[in-house]
């Protein structure tokens, strides 16, 4: 049996004509016709009484709608029950991720994902590493992407058990420069050269930053023997500076996609020196092995993860 044409034939009865049931229901009256004829076909009785005062139901009629009224309420709550679990089963899970993580390499990432996982909701919540590690840390968020050298004591809380820590990839920082007559022909630059530049770099704490000056310093180059103009907190702010011709920097490479192949920038290495920037998964401890946590952590810790 149809329950469409249940619901209708219920509707009728209700209402006590077609006219106005077909109003209630938002269909066209020969359609509803249609259907009840449909239904006394497929049940092969007569269900309506039809007088110039509208319908009522024949004795058949009555059983159906007494019953029909009893199906319909099961099939409602059945649908009530088959949503609410749904609903139940859905999970938002917030990742912490560092500005070029977030901005660069976890878009692709949470793309693929969501095409296996399409009915759970990954959002990326884009700060600093130190904003990651204190959200982390407060268990504001159970997932963190961060890069760069891992601090004294990050790897305390790691060595607590209060974290758990996985290297899952790395990128190369480079020097940057304008794609103009002074550095469209330079390729390398030796070390002794870096104190004589201008340099607009990233703010202190940032990964970045920190995989600049671990780099520097294991090869002798004093970060206070730099001529650092700028420090900010945004990589595009500092690419569209370079770009403008105000200095230099130092960037991942994953963050100069577009700028390198457009020519807008020049990536120029430092001789015999090369920044190695690490990427790290950071969770915390405290969740179901089954749950959305769980199932994205193991895809960022895959060949699939498809960073951009």
């Amino acid at each position: 049996m149809n329950l469409s044409h249940l619901e209708s034939f219920c509707q009728v009865i209700k209402n006590g004509g077609i006219t106005s049931a077909a109003q209630e229901l938002h269909i066209s009256q020969p359609a509803l016709s249609l259907q009840i004829k449909e239904l006394e076909k497929t049940l092969q009785t007569n269900l309506l009484n039809r007088g110039n005062r509208g319908v009522t139901p024949t004795k058949t009629g009555q059983i159906l709608f007494d019953y029909g009224t009893k199906i319909l309420n099961l099939a409602d709550n059945m649908q009530k029950e088959i949503d609410k679990q749904k609903d139940d089963s859905l999970e938002e899970l917030v990742v912490g991720a560092s500005c070029t993580m977030g901005n660069y390499a976890l878009p692709c990432s949470v793309y693929i994902f969501k095409e296996t996982f399409f009915e759970h909701t990954i959002q990326l919540d884009i700060s600093s590493t130190k904003n990651v590690l204190e959200k982390l840390a407060s268990g504001e968020i159970k997932v963190g992407v961060i890069e760069g050298p891992l601090s004294n004591s990050l790897q305390e809380i790691i060595n607590e058990g209060v974290l758990s820590h996985k290297k899952i990839a790395q990128d190369e920082l480079v020097i940057i420069a304008p794609y103009d007559e002074t550095w469209k022909e330079i390729n390398e630059i030796p070390p002794e050269e870096l104190p004589q530049l201008n340099l607009i770099l990233r703010e202190k704490g940032c990964g970045i930053r920190e995989t600049v000056e671990d780099t520097l310093t294991n090869h002798g180059i004093d970060m206070g023997e730099l001529n650092i103009l700028l420090e900010l907190n945004s990589s595009n702010a500092i690419i569209s500076s370079v770009a403008a011709g105000k200095g230099i920097s130092i960037l991942p490479k994953m963050s100069l996609r577009k700028e390198l192949r457009h020519r807008t920038l020049k990536a120029i290495n430092l001789k015999g020196i090369t920044f190695t920037h690490h990427i790290h998964l950071l969770h915390t401890l405290t969740y179901p092995k089954d749950s959305l946590s769980s199932t994205f952590i193991d895809f960022l810790s895959s060949p699939a993860r498809g960073f951009c």
